[in-house]
């Protein structure tokens, strides 16, 4: 499909499509644009560009939010995805699947795949697998199977699984099965089986069986307060809301090999 600059004044770019194919629409810098195909361009300098049907990519934007609308052919919006690199503010809601690359805050609800590299905080709501790598703070509400390495903070509740691995802080509520590989310090309530090895502190309470390795377990009663500092679950400051950069890049490296 041929692309199809955008309008002035953020006007749509959606040429005669059919019904089947998803809609996209794009809050970007405030302004809502219904898109199909096409590019649009941010005030920035970044863009938004339908690369196939129902497949969008977004790089270098300040804030950009990506919604899907309709799309009754095979697969509906759960086939459609959406990419975002180097955004200061990047959000998706109803898309299949979701990446990110290196942005300030990333935020993605209701996607059957999420995935999140070198982003600053990562937010995702009602996922069905979701997978992190390298990012600063983390905030993961309901979904499948979550895959987590290097992040400085996760708070996690009610997953299927989850499995991480060389995180700082740790928080788990209301998971089926947990993971844990070479972590800092590990709050685990209400979960099911906990398994891992080589974490410094492990804090459980109120779950079924704890077997960490090379830890030092601690067996709560549930709703006890446990060694994790609130402040390490604790919302990022908007001024933090920028992209990844590559000396931030050295540093976590560094710093995940202390763990």
């Amino acid at each position: 499909m041929a692309l199809v600059k955008a309008k002035p004044a953020g006007a749509s770019t959606s040429a005669a499509a059919s019904p089947a194919e998803p809609l996209f629409v794009v809050v970007l810098d405030g302004v809502e644009t219904p898109i199909r195909e096409g590019t649009l361009y941010g005030g920035d300098g970044g863009t938004v560009t339908v690369t196939a049907p129902g497949h969008l990519s977004a790089e270098g934007l300040r804030s950009v939010l990506v919604l899907v609308r309709g799309g009754d052919g095979a697969g509906g919006a759960s086939a459609t995805t959406a990419r975002f690199a180097l955004c200061a503010d990047a959000a998706a809601e109803g898309v299949g699947a979701v990446a990110f690359d290196r942005c300030g805050a990333a935020r993605a609800e209701g996607a059957r795949e999420v995935s999140a590299t070198r982003c600053r905080a990562a937010e995702v709501e009602r996922a069905g697998k979701v997978t992190l790598e390298r990012c600063r703070d983390a905030r993961l509400r309901g979904g499948g199977a979550l895959r987590a390495a290097r992040c400085r903070s996760a708070d996690v509740e009610s997953f299927g699984g989850a499995r991480l691995a060389r995180c700082k802080a740790a928080r788990l509520d209301w998971c089926g099965t947990v993971e844990v590989d070479m972590c800092r310090a590990v709050d685990v309530t209400r979960c099911g089986a906990v398994t891992g090895e080589r974490c410094r502190v492990v804090n459980a309470a109120g779950c079924g069986t704890v077997a960490v390795a090379h830890a030092e377990v601690n067996m709560l009663e549930e709703g006890r307060s446990s060694g994790c500092s609130e402040s390490a679950f604790s919302a990022p400051p908007p001024a933090a809301t920028a992209p990844w950069t590559d000396e931030e890049d050295s540093a976590a490296a560094s710093a995940s090999a202390t763990l």
